[in-house]
């Protein structure tokens, strides 16, 4: 591949992924990051895990060795249409971004353009802890 369809690539990738993160404005206060997703073979599981690995890297790097990304799959009867859950908790938006707007999280996304691929059809949504009103 020459370097102008890999830097395109790149940027399709990067575009993409964020595209689903700017749909939710990251809370202020913890928070969860949850993917939805199917993968539909061993290779797609593998580049995921890949991905996953390095955006750890990334993260502890970036001197928070306490955030990773896991990835899990449903084990017994599966309710819904979804077999695999990424996910990560962060301690607010303000790490999140920082993060996410890295040239290290930029770089570390344009080694894996499948994951385009494998997340086309996820369903994402952040979730904040529901505490009990103060009385």
């Amino acid at each position: 591949m020459n370097r102008v369809t890999s830097l395109i690539l790149s940027f399709v990738l990067v575009g993409a992924f964020e595209a689903a993160v700017r749909a939710q404005e990251a809370p202020k206060e913890p928070f969860k990051a949850v993917h939805l997703l199917n993968l539909k073979s061993a290779a797609d599981v593998a580049a995921l895990q890949a991905g996953i690995a390095d955006m750890n890297k990334v993260v502890a790097d970036a001197g928070y060795k306490d955030i990773r990304y896991r990835l899990y799959k449903v084990t017994g009867k599966q309710a819904g249409p979804y077999a695999y859950m990424w996910e990560s908790s962060w301690p607010g938006g303000d790490v999140y971004d920082k993060i996410h707007k890295s040239a290290a999280w930029t770089a570390s996304m344009t080694k894996h353009p499948q994951l385009e691929a494998i997340m086309k059809d996820e369903l994402y949504n952040r979730y904040a802890e529901v505490t009990a009103a103060k009385k």
